[in-house]
């Protein structure tokens, strides 16, 4: 079986390692169709001799790896991964759109609110993850005496990653430390004053020493797949506040229920309860195990090419 991995570099890059690596009998192949020439070329000839091409990432506008694909009748796997849809959502609502995209692509996505995103469209998808956890993570104790959140906000499009939001909170509850890994001051709008409990750590390079420091995580994005930083989280054993409803996670659709869920956390470690999200952590770990999700993942794959 040969499958041709493409969409986001960053993704299909490190699955084709993983899958080629647990399933040598089979061929994976990444092609970065986005950014190289080379691969754009490449993806001519090499689409239409595959078994099946999977896309992490979807969209229902016109795209000429997809084009490739049907015309040649090479199965194609869109695996949704969160921002496509919200674009796909938008074309489709001004009908910019290919029907076939829809009903003749076979559709997997790693959330159920993504899941249910996809109804709009009449796309029903079928949750199959493709993301794996490291490995158990030996819970230690938190080093900072102050109650800490961290949050990831990346580098660019700060908004849209909840950044204005963080910087509420942090003003809501002056005592609590706030640490911000991936972006430092420089990514702070004119004018805007940095709460004095809150550190932007910039990029970092050793994750589990920021984790180790904090209490809780929270994810509050203007719209989001199943983030990795999510996974990490839990399986670091934290308490997180998120906004889309994840096992384990404590659900915040909303900045004041955020804000209620942060003062109950808050309260909870001043009574001296241990925060420690054992549970999570187990969750990841037996879930995301790398085995059961690249076997799963191929197992589904073999059943598409099968049924095409």
């Amino acid at each position: 079986m040969k499958v041709v991995l493409v969409g986001l570099p960053y993704f299909t890059k490190r699955l084709q390692k993983e899958l080629s690596a647990f399933d040598p009998e089979n061929t994976y192949t990444n092609l970065d169709t986005y950014y190289s020439r080379k691969d754009k070329v490449r993806a001519v000839f090499q689409i239409p001799r595959a078994d099946c091409v999977m896309s992490i990432n979807g969209t229902v506008v016109k795209s000429k790896v997809f084009d490739i694909a049907f015309k040649k009748n090479v199965p194609l796997i869109i695996n949704w991964a969160g921002s496509d849809v919200m674009k796909s959502l938008d074309a489709y609502r001004i009908g910019n759109f290919q029907q076939h995209y829809i009903d003749k692509a076979f559709h997997f996505c790693e959330a159920e609110w993504i899941q249910e995103e996809l109804k709009e469209m009449n796309i029903d998808a079928e949750i199959v993850y493709f993301a794996i956890s490291e490995g158990k993570v030996d819970l230690k104790p938190v080093t900072s005496e102050q109650f800490t959140i961290l949050s990831y906000i990346p580098d660019r499009r700060t908004d849209f990653y909840g950044l204005p939001t963080l910087i509420r909170m942090a003003e809501q509850f002056p005592e609590i430390r706030f640490l911000v890994a991936g972006s430092d001051e420089s990514v702070l709008e004119e004018g805007t004053v940095m709460p004095e409990n809150m550190e932007m750590l910039g990029w970092v390079n050793n994750m589990p020493e920021v984790f180790q420091q904090a209490h809780a995580c929270m994810r509050f994005t203007e719209h989001d797949g199943l983030s990795n930083i999510i996974r990490e989280a839990l399986s670091h054993g934290k308490q997180v506040l998120y906004k889309y409803p994840f096992k384990h996670c404590i659900h915040c659709p909303d900045e004041s229920v955020l804000a209620d869920q942060i003062k109950a956390l808050k309260m909870r470690f001043e009574n001296g309860e241990d925060l420690t999200n054992a549970e999570g952590a187990q969750f990841i770990h037996e879930t995301f195990q790398r085995d059961k999700v690249l076997s799963n993942l191929i197992k589904k794959i073999k059943a598409v090419v099968e049924k095409s």
